[in-house]
């Protein structure tokens, strides 16, 4: 279980992170805009389902469920972040730095998911 638990725990706080953007969006733009709570709601089903895998019959699908969710939140913020790195300025600067935080975080997640399966399987076929 302890080898698990390392990406059980990068899922919790991948998780966590997202909804205090999402939080933190929405409360900073005083609650005008349901949309700047889409990083919580992103957020919030890879919190669950992290949790859930601490019981390692839920372990495999809910990690792969939360790469997929984290593959959906990257591709929908993707344009954005990427105009905003290249210096393209945006009306609501807000919007704009919470889905670049979201792309970037998903993307980070999604490349140790990754590693992570890949090391599974190896670690498995030597065994």
């Amino acid at each position: 279980m302890l080898k698990f638990f390392y990406m059980i725990s990068v899922g919790i706080f991948y998780g966590l992170a997202l909804i205090v953007t999402g939080l933190y969006g929405f409360l900073e733009s005083g609650g005008a805009s349901i949309t700047a709570l889409i990083p919580a709601f992103l957020g919030a089903p890879i919190f669950l389902l992290s949790l859930a895998s601490l019981n390692q019959k839920f372990l495999k699908i809910a990690m792969h469920i939360n790469v997929v969710i984290a593959l959906a939140g990257c591709g929908a913020t993707a344009k954005d972040t990427i105009s905003m790195l290249l210096g393209k300025e945006s009306e609501n600067q807000l919007a704009m730095y919470s889905k670049s935080i979201t792309c970037i975080l998903s993307l980070i997640f999604i490349v140790i998911s990754i590693k992570y399966f890949i090391n599974s399987r190896k670690l498995k076929a030597i065994q």
